[in-house]
């Protein structure tokens, strides 16, 4: 474990402000050859922006705690290693995220959003009593950690299978970072991540007969007349709000950034199921260290026009009252019939939460095995 001392604590704000904290809570992962980054120009638009209702109601609060690291002594004449300073010591980010209080929660509640820590348990313990003391007089009494921009985007903290690149949109933390947690929050739900290699399906992808009629559909429409069955289809946990028009808005602008799939259930001309897929570009960002230099933003560019081998199912919904009707299975199958002229080799799901029983029944049937699996925590205020 890491040792760092004269901790100091920073809450940048405006637009300069939010750049730094960006670029410093970037480089705290940035050595890390697994930690896939956002593309830089996509959350630099969500950072300073401000056009995002979804996150700016919620007052973000940047909040960065560096520190000076403490060197060891070179081991001399059978003496023991000693920890001392030597030469010359610039501070290091070792602790950042975004606090997010969404005004629809009334439970006392706030989110922290891109949580990074370096491998040192002070430092988390630092992060943490800052925004206590920032949010605490606002009647905040409670922490949900660590969550994406939204709820539904990057949700808990990986604890297994630390040597894959994570799939697109799913969250990343070094392997020190579950114990650091463990040791100061409390958990408070488990997601899972599911996988299939299409290798699996033995039959030829085709339609399959159903009660609904399956046509490709636009994705931004989630977030305007479909967001009732959005809103109604996503797993409700923790207490997250469902997606509103603002939030729906935001994760569609996040997730579109490359194209994507989509299709809709129809009965009787009513909308009642939806799946939104999209190939998988992690490794891509990850090469270009998410295009953040120049060299970087053109070897993103180049790397995009590749054909991806992976795709991740995004969001996927079937009307409550429609369920158990095969219109789920006509929707997956839509998507495999798309593999080969795509060349999909394998397709992603999730994370969903565990208490999504129907869901992960569902993807069970549809062939599909866990493979990564996701803590969340609380951290309550004394």
């Amino acid at each position: 474990m890491a040792e760092y001392f004269n901790f100091g604590f920073d809450s940048p704000e405006g637009h300069w402000g939010r750049i730094g904290f960006l670029r410093k809570w970037w480089r705290m992962y940035a050595d890390d050859a697994r930690w896939t980054p956002p593309a830089w120009n996509w959350i630099r638009q969500a950072f300073v922006s401000g056009r995002f209702v979804h996150l700016e109601r919620s007052r973000p609060l940047f909040m960065m705690v560096e520190a000076f690291p403490r060197r060891r002594q070179a081991h001399v004449s059978g003496q023991p290693f000693q920890t001392i300073n030597q030469g010359f010591l610039m501070e290091e980010p070792v602790a950042a995220a975004v606090a997010l209080t969404d005004p629809r929660r009334t439970d006392s509640t706030a989110h922290l959003a891109l949580l990074h820590v370096a491998n040192n348990r002070e430092s988390l313990e630092r992060l943490l009593h800052a925004v206590q003391e920032n949010v605490g007089h606002e009647g905040i009494r409670r922490l949900i950690l660590p969550v994406g921009l939204s709820p539904y985007l990057g949700t808990g903290v990986l604890q297994s299978h630390f040597h894959r690149i994570p799939p697109l949109h799913a969250p990343y933390a070094p392997p020190y970072v579950p114990e650091l947690y463990t040791t100061v929050c409390r958990p408070l739900g488990r997601s899972l991540l599911f996988a299939v290699e299409l290798s699996e399906y033995t039959d030829t992808p085709a339609p399959i007969p159903g009660p609904a009629r399956i046509h490709p559909l636009d994705p931004n429409r989630l977030a305007a007349d479909l967001l009732p069955l959005f809103a109604q289809t996503m797993p409700s946990w923790a207490d997250f709000p469902l997606p509103d028009e603002p939030e729906a808005q935001f994760l569609l602008w996040w997730i579109l950034r490359r194209p994507a799939l989509a299709w809709m259930a129809e009965i009787d001309g009513e909308p009642v199921g939806y799946l939104l897929a999209q190939p998988d570009d992690s490794e891509t960002l990850c090469r270009s260290n998410g295009g953040r230099s120049l060299l970087g933003r053109l070897q993103l560019r180049l790397l995009e026009l590749r054909q991806l081998c992976s795709v991740r199912i995004l969001f996927m919904g079937v009307h409550p009252g429609y369920r158990r009707r095969g219109i789920g299975r006509q929707l997956w199958q839509r998507m495999l019939a798309a593999g080969p002229a795509n060349g999909w080799q394998s397709v992603t799901v999730g994370p969903l939460p565990s208490t999504a029983s129907a869901g992960l029944a569902f993807l069970t049937a549809m062939g599909l095995s866990n493979r990564e699996t996701y803590l969340l925590h609380r951290y309550d205020f004394d």
